[in-house]
């Protein structure tokens, strides 16, 4: 069966979802006008996908350049080897004990993955689906991957890059660390990182306000920890990108929330008063960068609603404070990760569950994220076309800034495919 048209009339979303569900092989390729894309599908599963300017060997070793992984001279006599043997880039590079197999394996995913989630920003273009009766693909060093799991991470993409876009306006960008970095008190530690997941923080003059105040310190993620080192006050939002073994949307995400939590500031231009001098003691100084707070992001999603909130956290004054103030903003955060999770779950199933654990059930969560940071199961109520979420303040009386009601119009439900019958 033909599957070709253009993306305006057929989104991209709708014909992962049709190749997925008719478990279908074969070969998408798109294109539009200035980019070509071959995304490989095995039994509906994705196996590759290959830019249409750059072949996939030489896109897997520059990738691996770009990131450290082997030098400009390693990828230029591999690819003669490759070239004469008529092997796999990837099975030169292991053999000559270049990169392991994890590293190749994960190359191979984070540089598909990457092609296939810039799709999602295209709004033109135009795809054909050619069939086959297989696909040829590395099976020992790529995992397929499932149509519903990319379509669950692009619609998380499509949310987010608008917000991304509001802070990192271009690739020629120039960040540097701030001073935050310098005075913290290292004497709190990590909560649940998973928590502050900020993404509500819009106000630069509000978050550049507080990063002079003192705030309690938290450990990184490992891939904020990635991300952050790779800012110097030199390097261009795209040269960090390039280097970063993260994809493009996650580098650029993680970009996004670091310069919302003031832990990275944009640079007119490089100078020479830009250009960091390798510091004494740099071990001691990177423990330090590593450790910064994530509550400070926490704190601009008051920021946002109420500038005199009680909660900031340049109010804390003890430990005690601090771990009810932090479990309280942390709270904050799972409510809105619930709320997140049942509007997927309703694109999914056409209605809202009947109760949250459904959620952890379907993988839409992880269990933890259905009780607050005390340990309560957070309150749900189904209402009329929508939900009610309710939560507790550190005593266990009910809090307003924890109680969320959410619902969709008719027009909305008919705009995501759902109808009124369906509910």
């Amino acid at each position: 069966m033909a599957l070709q048209g253009t993306i305006g009339d057929f989104g991209l979303a709708d014909i992962f979802q049709l190749i997925g569900i008719q478990r279908k092989t074969g070969v998408l390729e798109l294109d539009n006008g200035e980019d070509g894309v071959a995304v490989k599908f095995l039994d509906g599963h994705v196996v590759g996908a290959d830019l249409r300017a750059c072949g996939v060997e030489t896109l897997l070793g520059n990738v691996l350049v770009r990131t450290g992984r082997i030098t400009e001279k390693q990828l230029q006599e591999s690819l003669a080897v490759q070239k004469k043997t008529l092997q796999r880039l990837g099975y030169v590079l292991v053999r000559r004990e270049l990169i392991d197999e994890d590293d190749l394996v994960e190359a191979l995913r984070v540089q598909s993955l990457q092609i296939v989630y810039r799709l999602f920003r295209w709004r033109v273009g135009s795809y054909s689906f050619k069939t086959a009766d297989d696909i040829d693909y590395d099976s020992k060093h790529f995992a397929p991957i499932s149509a519903e799991t990319i379509l669950m991470e692009g619609a998380r993409m499509i949310d987010e890059w608008p917000i991304i876009e509001r802070r990192i306006k271009n690739d020629q960008m120039i960040l540097r660390p701030t001073e935050a970095a310098k005075d913290l008190d290292l004497g709190m530690t990590a909560m649940v990182e998973e928590d502050f997941d900020i993404d509500l923080a819009f106000d630069p003059d509000g978050a550049a306000a507080a990063a002079k105040k003192p705030v309690d310190a938290l450990q990184l993620s490992g891939e904020e920890q990635e991300v952050l080192l790779l800012v110097d006050g030199v390097r261009t939002v795209g040269e960090v990108n390039d280097r970063s073994t993260l994809g493009e949307f996650d580098t650029f995400r993680i970009l996004s929330d670091l310069m919302t939590r003031s832990l990275v500031e944009v640079v007119e231009k490089p100078t020479a008063a830009n250009i960091p001098k390798k510091p004494a003691g740099l071990l001691q100084k990177l423990f330090v960068v590593v450790s910064l707070t994530v509550v400070f992001g926490a704190a601009l999603i008051g920021l946002v609603s109420l500038s005199s909130n009680p909660l900031a956290p340049w109010r804390l004054t003890g430990s005690d404070t601090a771990s009810r103030e932090l479990r309280a903003y942390a709270s904050q955060a799972r409510v809105d990760r619930l709320d997140e999770a049942l509007q997927v779950f309703y694109l999914d199933a056409g209605t809202f569950p009947e109760s949250l654990e459904l959620l952890a059930v379907g993988g839409y969560l992880p269990e933890y994220a259905l009780s607050d940071p005390w340990g309560r199961l957070y309150g749900y109520r189904l209402s009329d076309g929508g939900f009610q979420i309710f939560g507790m303040d550190a005593d266990g009386e009910p809090s307003p800034t924890l109680t969320f009601s959410r619902s969709f119009t008719p027009t909305q439900r008919m705009m995501m495919g759902v109808g009124q019958d369906d509910e």
